[in-house]
């Protein structure tokens, strides 16, 4: 008991000084509490408070504009309104979205949806809907206090000024996926963000796309837009840099005209001293315009139909059997390995088929052409004459200049997924069919474009431009210059890939019998004959195993000093000499129309 009386009488003695000692304690530890959170926190709290009153809206930059090579605008953009909802305003309240919903005629489960999967991305808007009506955004604008963390932009989308032209070259623009995203979020790519899918859009994206800025807003607590923030600068968008193409815009349109007899198929105009495609068109095409605004479920399954295949761009994506137009390359291999020459006949007349070894190899025409010179040979496409010159030549030979005319590989146009072909060779075979699979009789329908051999229209083209030049091959491309913002064009020359393996005999024995192709009436393609050009051409038909043989015909002219390589495959379209009058219009069109209005 003295105890205790003992220690209160000690307690009341320094109880003063206890509280006073307790009461420091607690202000020291509050002023180390303030300190701390106003030296080493005052940076995360003041960017805090600054999301709390400033907004910042990304300000979308516009894509570069796509011209022809007369610097027609091509691809422009218009301006439309964007509606978003800011994530860290936004009080993700049942009646608002369904308020948002009915005004916007979005489902809410989509609002809900793009909410949860952004909403950890706080301060950066997430776009509901695009091209929303003025009418819309004057209501949101009006009851702002009604639609906390709704906010509005004004972006860019793609205008096409002539409708219509060149699909497959100019491509389209849509939302990035989410696939899309995984594999460029290293660009600066965000969701929501506008991509190229297809063609030029496509491979020059990063070009065509530019840099955002950013616009900062002050708001009151409720979202309420006071106006700018002023110690801070807007931060202007940089523009995407403009393209001018190589293809000519009326060319375009009447090749367009032209593939309305065409089911589906290709054609290419292209220059043979430069590279440059001045027209291509691949049908069925599709209209880029419609992707200026959302599409239904249903024109995007027509877009991906497994058997038209709109999409798909067939002359420089489709690979075909090339048929009777690789005899030229044959033929050129024939005359300097001294295996034949312009007037030489081979050993055996064409009686409509050949015995080699244990098979028989037939020629298109089963009555057979008899004794033909190579000339003769060429335009009427003898599959006999060829035979022989192929047994002659042997897959190797026959294999190493395929690919020294650049067949079975890329040719680096500026086009996304652009295919290579096949060119078989001895490893090819021994690899598929193993070394006793195969005999040496695979040549023989090689030698004519058969077998399992594959080309691109373009390859075709490519190696026809150099036939027609005197053997120099010319990279093909479709740019021709990059106008940067503020900054010097990049234009784009001429790239020389190398020189086709023939002597300028092989080289004209080839033009000479392909002159005679379109100018004698007995020959294959006489329908592209014209009387004040001369054209050179050459037809072909590929076995197809999926139907109807398809149908070549390649040209150029004037034969003599060729301006212009014109390539025309149609799909299941039979003999290519049916389809020669299609290069007759078109030349007619260029020499009597095109250059006289072009002052050429």
């Amino acid at each position: 008991m003295k105890k205790f009386d003992l220690t209160e009488k000690i307690f009341a003695e320094h109880k003063e000084r206890t509280v006073f000692f307790f009461i420091l304690a607690v202000f020291f530890l509050l002023i180390i509490r303030l300190g701390y959170l106003q030296i080493f926190r005052s940076e995360y709290y003041y960017n805090l408070s600054e999301r709390n009153r400033i907004r910042v809206l990304p300000t979308p930059s516009a894509r570069g504009r796509i011209f022809d090579r007369n610097n027609i605008v091509l691809v422009d953009n218009s301006p439309t309104y964007t509606i978003s909802i800011m994530p860290f305003e936004f009080p993700a309240d049942s009646e608002l979205v369904d308020k948002l919903s009915a005004l916007l005629d979005v489902p809410s489960d989509y609002i809900w949806e793009k909410y949860l999967k952004t909403k950890e991305i706080q301060y950066l808007p997430v776009k509901i809907k695009k091209r929303v009506d003025f009418s819309k955004i004057a209501e949101i604008e009006e009851k702002s206090n009604e639609y906390p963390g709704v906010v509005y932009q004004v972006e860019p989308v793609r205008s096409y000024p002539l409708g219509k032209i060149a699909p497959h070259i100019l491509g389209y623009v849509g939302e990035v996926s989410a696939a899309e995203l995984r594999e460029r979020y290293r660009e600066g790519i965000r969701a929501g963000d506008m991509v190229g899918k297809q063609g030029v859009e496509r491979y020059f994206d990063n070009i065509l796309r530019g840099q955002d800025g950013a616009t900062f807003l002050e708001v009151r607590a409720n979202g309420e837009v006071i106006g700018p923030v002023e110690e801070y600068k807007n931060i202007p968008p940089k523009n995407g840099a403009d393209i001018v193409l190589t293809i000519d815009m009326n060319l375009q349109k009447y090749l367009e005209f032209l593939c309305r007899w065409i089911p589906q198929g290709a054609i290419i105009a292209m220059n043979p001293n430069n590279g440059d495609i001045i027209a291509a068109v691949s049908v069925p095409d599709f209209d880029q315009t419609i992707f200026s605004q959302p599409i239904t479920d249903t024109i995007w399954a027509k877009l991906n139909n497994p058997e038209t295949h709109p999409m798909l761009c067939r002359w420089y994506q489709g690979t075909y059997p090339p048929a009777s137009p690789m005899k030229i390359m044959s033929a050129a291999a024939a005359v300097d390995e001294n295996i034949a020459s312009a007037y030489s006949h081979m050993e055996y007349p064409c009686l409509g088929a050949m015995q080699y070894g244990d098979r028989w190899f037939f020629c298109w025409l089963r009555s057979g052409h008899g004794y033909l010179d190579m000339l003769e040979a060429i335009a009427q496409s003898c599959d006999i004459y060829f035979y022989q010159i192929g047994a002659r030549l042997g897959l190797d030979m026959w294999s190493e200049y395929a690919k020294k005319c650049f067949f079975g590989q890329q040719t680096g146009i500026e086009l996304p997924h652009e295919a290579k072909g096949l060119v078989p060779d001895r490893n090819y075979y021994n690899t598929r069919y193993g070394r006793r699979g195969w005999g040496a009789g695979v040549v023989l329908n090689l030698v004519i474009g058969q077998g399992e051999l594959l080309t691109t229209p373009l390859q075709v083209a490519q190696f026809f431009s150099a036939i027609a030049n005197g053997g120099t091959v010319y990279k093909p491309r479709i740019v021709k210059e990059i106008r940067f913002p503020l900054r010097y064009p990049r234009v784009f020359s001429p790239i020389e890939r190398g020189q086709l393996p023939f002597s300028m005999e092989a080289i004209k024995t080839a033009v000479d019998g392909m002159i005679r192709t379109c100018n004698e009436e007995w020959a294959t393609g006489y329908g592209a004959h014209m009387e004040d050009i001369v054209v050179a051409g050459k037809t072909g038909t590929a076995q197809n195993p999926h139907g109807a043989d398809h149908a070549w015909f390649v040209s150029f002219a004037p034969a003599e000093n060729p301006e212009i390589v014109l390539v025309i495959l149609v799909e299941a379209g039979g003999s290519g000499g049916a389809w020669a009058w299609l290069a007759r219009m078109f030349y007619d069109y260029y020499f009597h129309i095109w250059k006289y209005d072009h002052n050429l």
